[in-house]
């Protein structure tokens, strides 16, 4: 069995629902999951967790993420990006100069709340928005806290329509699509999103993705391997506790531990030596298992291995 994460590099066209149902026909296994939607239109970042990877996919969704979108001006539509009806159309092209946006973008930095595209993947008594929206009905759901990091100008043309491509880095949730709209709402005009890489997720990064035909390329070979990054990439940056084997086993048992460490309380990550257990919750000097990810005797099999 497969287990790990696999940093694809989703093209454009594609959803990310499409792009997982065809690795579990190249990989042949169900128990592939991805690590946050990617609009059909967007291309970039798309990790998919295999195998026992899925059960960390919550920790990974809640990971920075950082784009480069374009925005022009001028013209808006319905799902706020390039695949929706235009459902507006300025007479002329708009009066936009690039002080203005420099301090637009600067003006948005930080926490701020933002109401989700109509248009989206996100649920509404058990079904997504998009549905109700091509069905001709228009769900209000609340605006939903949102932190941006940085928000930068990467190029500026303003013929013949203004058009703004920009880098931002931002918190878990964020919809690139309705940022794009706010800009051009503070610029006095109206705007669409018409292009949008997700250049970055936590650790995963567009310069290490590898594309759809070179995972099948390296499955037909049986050397699928060479793309799976280990579980412990979703829990990077997070205390750890490492433990002695006698009491790794018990972790794996699923026991409470009382453990005398000087990590903070909280979620952490489980190691016995280089072996990454699972995650754990530390409060009062108790660890507490959360997600199991390995079996002791697996564990004492390969450590039998390593010493001999």
């Amino acid at each position: 069995m497969l287990h790990g994460f696999i940093n694809l590099l989703k093209p454009p066209g594609m959803t990310s629902h499409a792009a997982v149902s065809k690795m579990r026909k190249m990989l042949g296994t169900k128990a592939i999951g991805h690590g946050g939607t990617l609009d059909p239109a967007a291309t970039g970042v798309l990790p998919l967790a295999v195998g026992q990877a899925t059960r960390l996919l919550e920790y990974l969704v809640e990971q920075d993420k950082t784009y480069v979108g374009e925005v022009t001006f001028g013209i808006a539509t319905d799902t706020l990006d390039q695949e929706g009806q235009v459902v507006w159309r300025a007479p002329e092209p708009p009066s936009i100069d690039l002080a203005q946006i420099e301090a637009v973008l600067a003006s948005m930095l930080g926490p701020r709340e933002q109401v989700p595209p109509t248009y989206s993947a996100i649920k509404y008594q058990g079904r997504p928005l998009y549905e109700y929206a091509r069905a001709g009905r228009i769900v209000q759901v609340p605006a939903r806290p949102i932190v941006i990091y940085s928000l930068s100008v990467r190029d500026f043309r303003a013929d013949p329509w203004p058009r703004l491509l920009f880098h931002v880095r931002c918190s878990k949730g964020t919809y690139v699509r309705s940022l794009a709209q706010a800009i051009a709402e503070e610029l006095g005009t109206q705007g669409t999103l018409t292009f949008l890489l997700r250049e970055q997720v936590g650790d995963f990064s567009v310069q290490n993705a590898v594309t759809l035909e070179e995972i099948q390329e390296a499955a037909g070979r049986g050397n699928i391997y060479q793309y799976l990054q280990p579980l412990a990439l979703a829990l990077k940056g997070w205390p750890q506790v490492s433990l002695e084997p006698s009491i790794a086993r018990r972790f794996l048992q699923g026991q409470r531990i009382k453990l005398a460490s000087g990590v903070d309380e909280g979620l952490v990550a489980v190691y016995q030596r280089a072996h990454l257990l699972g995650v754990g919750l530390l409060k009062q000097g108790v660890l507490a298992p959360q997600k199991v990810l390995a079996k002791w005797e697996e564990l004492a099999e390969h450590d039998h291995h390593t010493r001999l």
